[in-house]
């Protein structure tokens, strides 16, 4: 029962997570929510998560627009999230702790993958909130080891190789959001997982890119015919196009922390 109480609390702040991220920059976050195609405001009934997007069929109530499959994909990953971390043998603080870092998490995946660029804001949160937690680990906020500082250390060993391609290449390879993400990274994981996470990313990285490359039926020009999509979302991808890699480096991360969570070790990823 706990588990599916965290997944329903997942859901209602993934609900709230999509406000955030369509409204970052444009208005208040007060206010009640309107339909992006006719402005008319949106009752409470069908600002349910995921099961008012399933009842109105993806559409506006009002004018009978497609609703963006991100609003429930969202909602579902947040749930998701929610569950296995609420569902985790850890220790009170640890969990509260879990859901803000899991909750920012996919907030600045769905910002990237729509702006492709990562607000500083949401990432030193969760690079606070990830510096934080090595203490929580220790037992005390003041307790400071041998152990603690290498896992201090962790972050900027973690972030080094994405800081080195962004100065090399002069932000032309990689973000240097990105690089500022990994050191979070680094310091939520440790220092060995933290690598594997990046090496992880890298893989997730090459094999989605190989897979938008390909002349296949893309994903996207279908949910553009099933109205769920937008023109912006559906564009051709070539070798120059800009792919953002936080997505992937959160994928690596939040895979191989819920992994530890559990106690699940994985070494035929690595070795």
């Amino acid at each position: 029962m706990t588990t599916i109480a965290f997944g329903v609390l997942g859901l209602i702040v993934g609900s709230f997570i999509n406000v955030l991220v369509l409204r970052r920059g444009a208005r208040l976050l007060s206010g009640r929510s309107v339909c992006m195609s006719c402005g008319k405001k949106i009752r409470w009934f069908d600002l349910i998560p995921v099961i008012s997007w399933l009842a109105l069929r993806g559409r506006c109530r009002a004018c009978g627009s497609r609703i963006s499959i991100q609003y429930p994909a969202v909602e579902l990953s947040m749930g998701a999230a929610f569950a296995l971390v609420g569902g985790a043998p850890l220790a009170p603080h640890s969990t509260v702790f879990g859901l803000f870092i899991s909750a920012i998490l996919i907030a600045i995946t769905v910002y990237d993958l729509r702006h492709t660029i990562i607000p500083d804001a949401w990432v030193w949160s969760f690079n606070a909130l990830a510096l934080i937690s090595i203490f929580l680990i220790e037992g005390s906020l003041t307790a400071f080891s041998s152990q603690t500082a290498f896992s201090v250390l962790a972050g900027p060993l973690t972030a080094l190789p994405l800081f080195t391609l962004w100065l090399v290449s002069k932000g032309r390879w990689m973000g240097l959001g990105d690089a500022k993400l990994a050191l979070g990274i680094g310091w939520l994981l440790g220092p060995m997982d933290g690598i594997y996470a990046l090496l992880f990313a890298f893989v997730i990285g090459a094999i989605v890119s190989v897979f938008i490359l390909l002349p296949l039926p893309s994903i996207a020009q279908y949910l553009k015919k099933r109205g769920i999509a937008n023109s912006g979302a559906t564009k051709s991808y070539t070798m120059k196009s800009e792919v953002p890699f936080g997505p992937f480096l959160i994928a690596a991360c939040l895979f191989q922390w819920i992994s530890l969570m559990y106690g699940i070790s994985i070494p035929f990823l690595w070795q």
